[in-house]
Order: C-alpha cells, then structure tokens, then sequence
C-alpha cells in the first residue's frame, strides 16, 4: 500500500532498534518483563472464568497471582535494565484487566448481581474509574521521566489517588473479612465499598509508596 507520494507506508514510533541490530542478550532481557506480564494477564483472565464459575476463592488467588507477577516484572525491568515503552503500555492493559476488570467481575458475580442494573452499574463504574486511573498515571509517569532527563534527581514518592494495584488487594481482603463475619451484610457492604474505591481511585487523594513509607 503506498500514499499520495508514491512512497510506501513506514511504520514510526517504535522506542528499540530493529531487530537485527539488538544483540540477542538485550532481546531477552526485554523479553523476559514482557514474559512476566503476559503471565499475569492469563492470571486475570483465569480469575474472570473462576469468579464465573462461583469459584470465588481460587479467583481471588488468580487476582493474588497477578499481583505478584505485576512486581516481579517492575522488578525484572529495572534489575535487567530492560523498560521500554512497549513494556510500559503492556503493563497498564495488563493492571486495566487484572485490577480492574478482574476485581469488578468477581464482585458483580459474588454481590452485585443482586441489585440488578444497579449493582452492573456499580461495576462497570469500578472498571471506567480503573482505565482514568491508569490513563493518568501514564501521563504523570512520562511528565516525570522528562522532568528527571533536566537533570532533577529527586523521585516523587506519593500516589495522586489510590493505585489500581492497592484498590484490588483492598476490594480482596474486604471481601473476605466481610462474608467470613457479616455474612448477611455481605453485598451492601461490598456494593458500596466497590464505589468508594472507584472514587478513591481517581480522586486527588496523596496516597504514599512503599518508598515514602519505609523512608527510601
């Protein structure tokens, strides 16, 4: 296919030099975080299926999974010096689907179901608040690393809102703690715990790292 020029379409934007001349030792470090994150989509697809399937325990664990999968990636990039862009924008579809869809389906399966197009509504306000969350922490992500480039060297350490990672893991063990003591109670409780944390995720809430809170 070519354009008006006559010239053929080329493709732009990628952030790594082609193929042939990255050295085999730098493709595998980059494939390596990538491998991570893939994992753990499985991860959130499995715990959707689970939650489906009124499997909610094992659910929860796949979502544990993808937590786990999700530092260990972080962890792998840096370590290996392997971030790129690519692995960035893998990331936050992976978080959008394992923290945000995920959570949102285990919920709706276990306690929203019962409140009808209400309690639907309640979920998919989980899931839209999960992408703005992540959408602006994008954002803020790359106006940080161009700020560092000028040659600043301190690191911000505090959240803007509550990270989708957290709201998963808290939406989590609520539950649990919910239906193990006030089981009758259970899906109230949880309809509005699930738009509290949808609030929290994109309010302006100063939420501390783990760098903030164990003074690194």
């Amino acid at each position: 296919m070519k354009h008006h020029h006559g010239r053929p379409f080329t493709v732009i934007g990628r952030n790594e030099a082609p193929l042939a001349k990255t050295s085999l030792k730098r493709r595998v470090a980059l494939l390596v975080p990538n491998t991570f994150t893939l994992a753990a989509v499985v991860c959130g697809l499995t715990a959707i299926r689970l939650s489906h399937d009124g499997n909610y325990a094992l659910a929860m664990i796949a979502i544990l999974g993808a937590v786990v999968l999700d530092v260990a990636d972080g962890y792998a990039a840096r370590r290996l010096k392997a971030e790129s862009a690519m692995g960035a924008e893998l990331d936050s579809l992976a978080d959008f689907l394992n923290f945000g869809v995920a959570p949102a389906m285990l919920l709706y399966d276990r306690h929203l179901h019962e409140f009808g197009l209400a309690g639907w509504a309640i979920a998919a306000a989980y899931v839209l608040t999960t992408g703005l969350r992540l959408a602006r922490f994008n954002i803020q992500a790359r106006a940080q690393k161009a700020f560092l480039k000028e040659g600043h060297t301190d690191k911000p350490k505090w959240f803007c809102g509550l990270p989708s990672t957290a709201a998963a893991l808290s939406m989590i063990a609520l539950d649990t703690a919910v239906v193990s003591f006030f089981p009758a109670e259970a899906n109230p409780v949880m309809a509005v715990a699930t738009l509290t944390a949808a609030a929290l995720m994109i309010s302006t809430l100063p939420v501390p790292s783990l760098a903030a809170i164990f003074g690194r």
